[in-house]
């Protein structure tokens, strides 16, 4: 009787298919994905470097390591089929999130009465471009369908465009907000 029971379970069951190798290098996301994941990190690695030389030594180092790995993985997400460690970018994309809620937390609860501010909207718009980049990634993980072949290259520059737009709507305003997007403001008035 239970191996009557077993085959009705496993037919009733969908049909899952095989997850990728380790770290989802076995998926190729489609160009269109790859447009907007690639926008979105680099837009989220700007904000972080421009953030990152008003911030004290340790944050600078974090937010400069941040940049540079966002900014590393964005050129690799265009230029390859199957972005590199795409199956721990959920994880990863929210590690500059899960630092500025902690910095918020400790200067919230700091009795010293020295709170760390990093600006609201710059470390807002890197947060949401993070978040994009994680929910992005982990709707692709979670679909496991590897790129059609029949993607064009007028659905990618359309996708890349769009993807532009959006990210350039969030990123510039924000820029504008970073000690260096004021710097820079300021040196333009002065020629």
């Amino acid at each position: 009787m239970t191996g009557t029971l077993r085959e009705a379970v496993v037919h009733t069951l969908p049909s899952v298919p095989a997850l990728p190798p380790a770290g989802g290098r076995g998926l190729a996301v489609a160009p269109s994905t790859r447009a907007f994941l690639a926008v979105a990190a680099l837009g989220a690695g700007l904000l972080h470097a421009a953030l990152a030389p008003s911030a004290p030594p340790v944050l600078l180092a974090l937010l400069l390591a941040a940049s540079i790995a966002e900014l590393g993985w964005a050129v690799a997400t265009l230029a390859r089929d199957r972005p590199p460690l795409f199956g721990l970018v959920p994880a990863l994309a929210l590690v500059p999130v899960g630092l500025w809620a902690s910095l918020a937390v400790v200067g919230a609860t700091a009795t010293s009465g020295s709170v760390l501010v990093l600006p609201l909207l710059p470390m807002g718009a890197a947060s949401l471009l993070d978040v994009a980049v994680a929910a992005t990634t982990a709707v692709a993980l979670r679909r496991r369908r590897p790129a059609r072949a029949d993607s064009g290259a007028l659905r990618f520059v359309a996708a890349l465009v769009l993807s532009a737009a959006a990210v350039c709507a969030v990123t510039v305003p924000a820029l504008g907000q970073t000690d260096a997007g004021i710097a820079a403001v300021t040196l333009h008035h002065h020629h």
